[in-house]
């Protein structure tokens, strides 16, 4: 072929491609105008700290919202035990699934309407519905109706912070931090859920878990101040409870929570927006306040029980209907201002076993006694922290102080079920407080989307001896007891990936 027979034969063959491609654009284009006469123009998918999908239909007042959202908490954990205390011998290091949860959330049939699901799916337990509760909230921020499963609103302000929006590895020993394994050396562990005995006694932190119920919540803005005042009146089946409640009772848990938030920040959707305290479930100043975040929360529970085991002198369990009553109060003190943040916290509660009925407190009788007793717990704890790069690296330190069982005996120790501690030489003692200090850096990748945290520990558990008297109502001598501080170093790093 001759040059322009060529040139001829590529132009032809242009020609053809070009048709090719109009015909391929005619067919994608009857294609999307065929979807697009089937989905409503008002309906939109894309991603946004999770899945979202969004429906709307002003003429009807529909509004669906939907997001999806997965949270994955990787952790090591090196523990070196105090070889004094029995259970000191060897000490702990384990990788742990820390969190694994599946969160849902969103508004049907319209925005008066908001709903929420937490499933946790971590490998150490089963598959368990954390919470589950609707929000009628059409005359929201002022008054707002809650209810299904759901974290009761009293105490530990803490555990009222999200697992995924801790300043840190973890919380503290005030609310539970120890996954299980401390303490070791013969009292009860710490537990968050499942923190309750069989006689009802609470051998974990200073809260009160989760449960099915209901709660009226709201903000106020008064003194010139956008929600200045926020409330929350609740009523659930009672403290730390999954499904039906027992039925030996029809006595319920009621719960209250004030916060007065004293100086506004520079949120300007006001202080429960997430430039502040997110609804208070955020730890440190992430979202850096220019003007101080200042908020009081005050908040308190009752409630009343029917149990069938009790505990004797010796700690063994026995079966005997009786009540129980417990209530207590928090207050906690919030700050945030550039970077720097402060938790202050305090809490009490009373638990009365058994209060209809008197008995002898000292009986050695191993049957058929389940006297009244009336137990004191409080706690303390400490969280600051400061943004050495806004948004970026983060110093924190954090103190903790919890006593289980005020001006505790071995009597004590034994019919609460909280039990005696044991040293390594076979003496008992009688657990007197827990005492945390933990010092931490965290690097914030993606915000608390995607961020590393490292810290460093000192656990500590001091056991007092008893006196004769005090040994003798369970059968013991003096000489059986000792004191001395338990002291176990540990060292953590954890990767949260949420998305």
């Amino acid at each position: 072929m001759t040059e322009q027979e060529e040139i001829e034969a590529l132009k032809a063959q242009v020609q053809m491609l070009l048709k090719r491609i109009e015909e391929l654009e005619r067919r994608q284009s009857r294609a999307e105008k065929a979807v697009e006469s089937k989905v409503p123009a008002n309906w939109k998918a894309y991603w946004k700290n999770g899945f979202r999908i969004e429906y709307k239909d002003p003429e009807k007042n529909r509004e669906y919202r939907f997001r999806f959202r997965t949270g994955i908490q990787l952790r090591y954990t090196y523990m070196s035990r105090d070889e004094d205390f029995s259970g000191g011998n060897e000490n702990y290091s384990s990788f742990n699934m820390r969190r694994l949860r599946f969160f849902v959330d969103g508004t049907a049939p319209n925005r008066d309407w908001k709903y929420y699901v937490h499933v946790q799916l971590e490998p150490k337990s089963k598959v368990n519905v954390h919470d589950a509760f609707v929000i009628w909230k059409r005359y929201a921020p002022f008054f707002k109706v809650q209810f299904g499963r759901m974290k009761i609103p009293a105490m530990s302000m803490e555990y009222w912070q999200s697992g995924f929006m801790q300043n840190g590895t973890d919380r503290t020993i005030f609310t539970d931090d120890s996954e299980g394994y401390w303490p070791y050396s013969g009292t009860k562990k710490l537990k968050v859920g499942g923190h309750l005995l069989d006689n009802g006694f609470p051998i974990g932190g200073m809260l009160l878990y989760r449960s099915q119920g209901i709660n009226v919540n709201g903000a106020l803005d008064l003194f010139g101040k956008k929600q200045f005042l926020a409330y929350w009146f609740g009523w659930y089946n009672g403290r730390d409870t999954q499904g039906n409640r027992n039925t030996a009772s029809d006595d319920h848990l009621y719960s209250w929570r004030v916060a007065f938030n004293i100086l506004p920040g520079s949120d300007p959707r006001g202080p429960l927006g997430p430039g502040t305290f997110n609804n208070y479930f955020m730890q440190g100043d992430y979202g850096y306040n220019t003007r101080p975040a200042l908020a009081l929360v005050l908040s308190g529970f009752w409630t009343k029980d029917r149990r069938t085991t009790y505990y004797a002198y010796n700690g063994t369990a026995m079966s005997g209907a009786h009540d129980i009553e417990n209530y207590g109060f928090d207050a906690a003190l919030l700050f945030r201002y550039k970077g720097f943040s402060a938790d202050v916290e305090w809490a009490w509660e009373e638990f009365i076993q058994d209060p209809d009925k008197g008995g002898d407190a000292y009986s050695l009788a191993g049957t058929g006694i389940h006297d009244e007793e009336t137990w004191d717990r409080w706690g303390v704890r400490v969280n600051l922290g400061y943004f050495l790069v806004p948004r970026k690296w983060e110093m924190t330190f954090k103190y903790a102080y919890l006593v289980r069982l005020d001006d505790n005996t071995p009597l004590d120790s034994r019919k609460s079920g909280l039990g005696l501690v044991k040293f390594d030489d076979g003496d008992l003692g009688v657990e007197d407080y827990l005492q945390q200090f933990v010092l931490g850096v965290n690097y914030y990748l993606h915000g608390f989307n995607q961020y590393i945290t490292f810290d460093i520990s000192l656990l500590q558990l001091h056991a007092d001896d008893a006196s004769d008297s005090e040994a003798k109502a369970i059968g013991k001598r003096a000489a059986d007891f000792d004191s001395g501080t338990q002291e176990d170093w540990r060292f953590r790093v954890m990767y949260q990936y949420l998305f």
